[in-house]
């Protein structure tokens, strides 16, 4: 999977009560165990919470915020992208490992199987 970035500025669509709703634009959709990377980041603050954060595949993902609380939240935001990204690369890479092990696993025994049935008779 390639890394997910934020490609631009929040944008705000919408307000309610003094709440703005922010759209974050992502280079492409990620996918699901990318999120669930996302979502289980630590929050450093009760009003930064990686959990208040909606994903839309189509718009990217989504926040509420008072407007003076935006650039902490952007900030937290990369933050836990960045963290998204380095969990998912080290996932995929350890699963990239078990699959490389089981492979020479299967070889091994197959080697092994075919000596075996050479030299069963001797």
């Amino acid at each position: 999977m390639d890394k997910i970035l934020r490609i631009a500025s929040p944008q705000a669509i919408g307000v309610s009560d003094g709440l703005y709703s922010f759209v974050v634009r992502l280079n492409e959709a990620p996918a699901e165990h990318w999120i669930y990377s996302f979502k289980l980041a630590t929050p450093v603050a009760l009003e930064f919470d990686p959990e208040r954060v909606v994903f839309d595949r189509q718009r990217g993902l989504l926040f509420e915020s008072e407007e003076s609380l935006v650039p902490g939240w952007i900030d937290h935001i990369d933050l836990w992208i960045a963290s998204a990204n380095t969990q998912v690369a080290a996932d995929e890479a350890a699963e990239e490992k078990r699959r490389a092990e089981a492979q020479n696993r299967e070889e091994r025994d197959l080697l092994l199987s075919r000596i075996n049935e050479k030299f069963k008779d001797l």
